[in-house]
């Protein structure tokens, strides 16, 4: 899901995606997450204290910085694409069954930490109505987020 402020803000050159903080986090399965492309423009959207969808807490967990996030023409398929590095959490989780990751969510930081999830805006967020590799229960062991070959975002005509 792409908040549709998001792509209007992209589009209008007021919301650089490829600078800055990018940052993800974690949803876990104990509040069911339901994307609204229309309401669910800024992280306090979603992470609202658990009614919309609650931050992974298990062992290990903190939010991940994303690296080398850019767009880049893909002239094959004549779209521009936003992607990044994928990101990886350690130890991921309770080794005995740890928490289910039900989303992804990925947003810029807006004023240099994340005590104002207010103001951060969502760039994306992948969830388990359209990613087979969600939900997934953690188990101790290294979490992989990887982007697929469309990127983050992807832009056509």
């Amino acid at each position: 899901m792409i908040p549709i402020r998001t792509l209007t803000q992209i589009a209008q050159q007021n919301l650089d995606v490829a600078s800055g903080t990018i940052k993800v986090a974690l949803l876990k399965s104990t509040t069911e997450y339901s994307p609204d492309a229309n309401a669910h423009e800024f992280v306090a959207d979603v992470l609202d204290g658990g009614t919309t969808g609650a931050e992974f807490d298990d062992t290990n967990y903190s939010r991940q910085t994303l690296a080398n996030a850019a767009w880049t023409e893909d002239n094959t398929d004549s779209e521009a694409v936003y992607d990044a590095d994928d990101v990886t959490w350690s130890n991921l989780g309770s080794n005995t069954g740890g928490q289910t990751v039900e989303a992804v969510l990925i947003y810029k930081q807006i004023g240099g930490d994340d005590t104002t999830p207010g103001d951060d805006p969502i760039i994306r967020i992948f969830d388990d109505s359209e990613e087979a590799d969600l939900p997934k229960q953690t188990n101790g062991e290294d979490f992989t987020w990887t982007f697929d070959a469309e990127g983050i975002i992807n832009l056509t005509p």
